[in-house]
Formats: C-alpha cells, sequence, structure tokens
C-alpha cells in the first residue's frame, strides 16, 4: 500500500513496545513532513546515544560512557550507597522510579524482562545467572547479603521472583547471611512500579518481607 521506504520505517516503528501500526505510520509520515532540521537531529542523536550510551556491567542499567572506557554506573561505584542490598527490578524504569521515592539506598539488578509461563525459554533471556554470580562473589567477599525481589505485582512478576527464589535457595541454604525479601502489598495486583506514586512505593519498601 505504501512506497517500501516508508513501509520500511513503519515496520521499524511497529518494533518499539505498545506501537501498533496505526502509529507506526503517523510516526513515519510525521519525519517524512517534518524533514530538516528535525531529521538531522534525530539522526545525530541515534548516533550519539549509540556511540556514547553503554550498559553498565554490574547492574545493567543504560549509563553514558563518553570516552568508551567506564564499565560500571554511577550508582554501583557510590561507596555512599548500601552494598548489601540489591533490588532485582524488571526493566530501568522500575529502577528509576524505586530511586525517586528516595527510600532505598542500595543496588539494583536490571533483568531486561519477565518469565512467562507461557514461555518456556523466557528464564535465558534475562539476567539470571548475572544475578546469581553477583550474590555468589557478594557472599564470598563480606558477610551479609539482602536480594529484594522488586518485580512487579503481575502474573509475570511474581512467577520471575518465584523463579529467582528457586535459583537461589542454594546459596540461601549455604550462607545463613542472604536474605531474599520481597516488596510488602502496598502494591495492588496488576500494578506496573513505572506508575506507581511514591508513597505507596515507599510503603512496599519499607514492608517488604
Amino acid at each position: 500500500m505504501y512506497p517500501e521506504p516508508i513501509q520500511k520505517l513503519i515496520t521499524l516503528f511497529t518494533r518499539f513496545p505498545g506501537i501498533g501500526p496505526r502509529q507506526a505510520a503517523r510516526f513515519a509520515f510525521f519525519i517524512l513532513k517534518e524533514k530538516d532540521p528535525f531529521v538531522s537531529e534525530l539522526r545525530d542523536a541515534l548516533a550519539a546515544a549509540e556511540a556514547q550510551i553503554g550498559i553498565c556491567s554490574t547492574c545493567f542499567r543504560m549509563m553514558e560512557r563518553p570516552d568508551g572506557t567506564v564499565n560500571s554506573c554511577d550508582i554501583c561505584t557510590n561507596p555512599r550507597r548500601e552494598a548489601h542490598l540489591i533490588a532485582v527490578v524488571e526493566k530501568e524504569s522500575d529502577m528509576r522510579n524505586i530511586e525517586q521515592s528516595g527510600v532505598y539506598h542500595g543496588l539494583y539488578h536490571v533483568l531486561g524482562g519477565v518469565i512467562s509461563p507461557l514461555d518456556q525459554d523466557s528464564p535465558k533471556r534475562i539476567r539470571l545467572k548475572e544475578l546469581y554470580e553477583r550474590v555468589e562473589k557478594r557472599l564470598k567477599d563480606t558477610a551479609a547479603c539482602e536480594v529484594i525481589l522488586a518485580t512487579n505485582p503481575t502474573t509475570e512478576g511474581d512467577t520471575t521472583a518465584r523463579y529467582i527464589e528457586r535459583v537461589l535457595a542454594p546459596l540461601a541454604s549455604d550462607h545463613g547471611a542472604l536474605t531474599i525479601s520481597r516488596l510488602g502489598r502496598g502494591l495492588s495486583l496488576g500494578a506496573e512500579l513505572e506508575y506507581v506514586d511514591e508513597i505507596t512505593l515507599k510503603n512496599a519498601l519499607t514492608n517488604r518481607k
């Protein structure tokens, strides 16, 4: 229906989370209508992001790497953070919302997704092995570690949390210094951390189990 270059744009935009074909088509025609300087600015911004943004080798959040040599983010390298606390979140926006609550001062681990009960391969696509190795190293180096399962209170989030508990169970049995907790149910079923208000999130963190 559309010329091939426009259809290519639409196809690319539909790969964005929550974007369907109609919205993707509006994006494509918006870009074509705007042309310069918008297109040039967009192209430069994408190039800069590709060149200067990396992933923290510790927590796996996005971070700026202007010289390409920095491997850990400012949170993971901050000596004032409570290093014995590791909050496990599904995505970076959940982490950002926890930070904005001002009540948590530990570290993070971004899974990069969740486990779906209908997808047997989904555990392979999130950073479970990295979490296990990180906790194991923490327990060998120091005396205490608390893993806070800060997944969303959804079917997939609960499935992920239970799976992580089973994965970490051998470490918990071998090291009495490992504590595994979950956010308190100040969060309603089906809520997304990205959209939870600060007071509710503070209660969930304070009343974690």
